[in-house]
């Protein structure tokens, strides 16, 4: 039916201009719209319709990574298997999100929306619960806050997006790298003072 060709079209056209404005705003903060435009292969007058202006875009970015982050928790099936092997699903497929995850890291303009922030913590939320699982578990330190391994996950992973990026390790390569300094950071100490691996 026409009505739901043309939704078909108007989805794809603003998933490429996020899709650009990603790519664009990893690499300069600063870019104009018209850049932004020349990567999706759109029009300014095009890109206006959808984002009338550079906090649209900016916001309309944002809520779609939250949307894809809770989407990817969603697809990691975190109830199967052990713990580590559940976070690397994670850890993988937030670093294949690859610029979008780093924009929502680095975008602090909007960290006064408060339905982002609420939205971002209900998608993270099943995360957090396989954390906690993890630290009632014994396989990760319960001597430290939940948050904190949170960021500290976060905070690895968009280490390895940046690394990818600048070639100085292949993706899988950034995965096995947050993989190795999580175990041996959040994994628990046992008597000897070593990291217990789960």
């Amino acid at each position: 039916m026409p009505e739901e060709k043309e939704t078909g079209v108007r989805a794809r056209t603003r998933r490429a201009i996020l899709e650009a404005a990603a790519q664009v705003f990893a690499k300069d903060r600063a870019a104009s719209l018209s850049v932004v435009s020349r990567e999706a292969g759109v029009g300014r007058t095009t890109l206006h319709r959808y984002f009338p202006d550079r906090a649209a875009l900016v916001r309309g970015l944002a809520y779609e990574v939250v949307r894809e982050t809770g989407e990817v928790l969603a697809r990691a099936d975190l109830a199967q298997g052990s713990t580590w092997s559940a976070i690397e699903r994670v850890v993988h497929d937030f670093v294949a999100m690859g610029e979008r995850y780093y924009f929502l890291l680095h975008e602090h303009e909007l960290d006064s929306d408060t339905k982002l922030t609420s939205d971002d913590n209900a998608a993270l939320a099943p995360f957090v619960e396989l954390l906690r699982r993890g630290q009632d578990e014994g396989v990760l330190r319960d001597d430290l806050p939940v948050e904190w391994l949170l960021q500290v996950t976060d905070a690895l992973v968009n280490a390895a997006w940046v690394a990818a990026l600048e070639g100085t390790l292949a993706r899988a390569e950034a995965v096995r790298a947050v993989m190795l300094t999580l175990r041996g950071g959040i994994a628990p100490l046992g008597d000897s003072g070593r990291q217990v691996q789960g």
